[in-house]
């Protein structure tokens, strides 16, 4: 860490570009298992208790899952930790937002993240049997490093898929977990936001109703109400609380719902049809109005230009 020139840094200082250059002098040096994925075992929220007891203590994975957007908040504020949901499948999916994020250059960063959050995952469900497969963006490596990639996560590897993401079974968002008790999850979340309050002046309410579609899907198909009562404020309450933020909830909904459009429109076994019904739109032609209002393409445009991006990429890797 010192020689990557991050020595004596707060955790949310750290940029990504120093982790990846001290990544890369521990994948160097290593002579045993790849150091990202050891890595990922041993991670502990260290310094950050309150985000451990809140892990061990939660009632579902799903609510074990918002510890990405405080994790976002106090340590990494450079990564996006996303939940996407498509018929039984979930992916947990990472993303770094930044010029350059994407780039094989930061493969390790993310293979780090993926690595940390397979371990949490485990650790919450106690089980093995909840991940289907995983998805990487970087090309597929070659000898030991490739049984390295099977062996440690035990399921289907593919590569070269644009995203870098966990999938899962879908049904364990919300099964119960053994180990839950609601009054800790209740007293680590009151110790986190005051934390939150001391490090980023409090979290915002546009952030809190950011997080709740993206997490519940079925809130995009409805209203103000619906997810005011998922975040368990009076429809009035919320409203007022982003009115003093200087936003609105018609305007947050269509980002998350312009956000998920995108999502599913990278699976092209999903049909335009289905896309509009899980977003809420009264028929195709309705969607199609709504996306290209939003992008200045239509839905089939921009599915097209997706897959003549993934050709040139492949080719390009090839």
């Amino acid at each position: 860490m010192r020689e990557a020139g991050i020595s004596g840094k707060t955790p949310g200082s750290v940029s990504p570009f120093g982790l990846h250059k001290a990544f890369q002098l521990c994948v160097e040096r290593s002579n045993g298992r790849y150091f990202p994925f050891v890595l990922g075992e041993v991670f502990v929220f260290e310094s950050f208790g309150e985000i451990e007891s809140f892990i061990s203590s939660s009632s579902t994975l799903r609510e074990a899952l918002e510890v990405a957007s405080w994790a976002h908040d106090l340590i990494a504020p450079w990564m996006v930790l996303r939940l996407d949901e498509f018929g039984t499948e979930a992916h947990v999916r990472v993303e770094l937002p930044f010029p350059g994020g994407h780039l094989p250059v930061f493969s390790s960063v993310r293979e780090v993240i993926l690595a940390v959050v397979f371990q949490l995952i485990r650790r919450v469900t106690q089980q093995n049997n909840w991940l289907i497969s995983v998805r990487l963006s970087q090309p597929k490596p070659e000898g030991r490093l490739l049984q390295e990639f099977e062996g440690h996560f035990g399921v289907p590897v593919s590569y070269n898929e644009g995203v870098d993401a966990l999938v899962i079974d879908r049904r364990w968002l919300d099964m119960p977990l053994k180990g839950a008790v609601p009054d800790v999850v209740g007293q680590a979340r009151q110790q986190i936001e005051k934390r939150l309050a001391v490090a980023v002046g409090g979290r915002r309410i546009v952030d809190d109703v950011r997080w709740a579609l993206e997490r519940r899907p079925e809130l995009l198909r409805e209203g103000l109400e619906a997810t005011a009562a998922a975040l368990g404020l009076h429809p009035r309450t919320l409203q007022r609380r982003l009115q003093t933020e200087g936003v609105r909830f018609v305007d947050i909904q269509s980002e998350a719902k312009l956000y998920r459009a995108k999502t599913m429109l990278r699976r092209r076994a999903m049909s335009m049809e289905s896309i509009s019904d899980e977003l809420g739109f009264s028929d195709r032609r309705a969607f199609t109005f709504a996306f290209k209002r939003w992008t200045g393409v239509s839905p089939s445009e921009f599915r097209n230009q997706l897959a003549s991006n993934q050709a040139s990429n492949s080719a390009a890797a090839a």
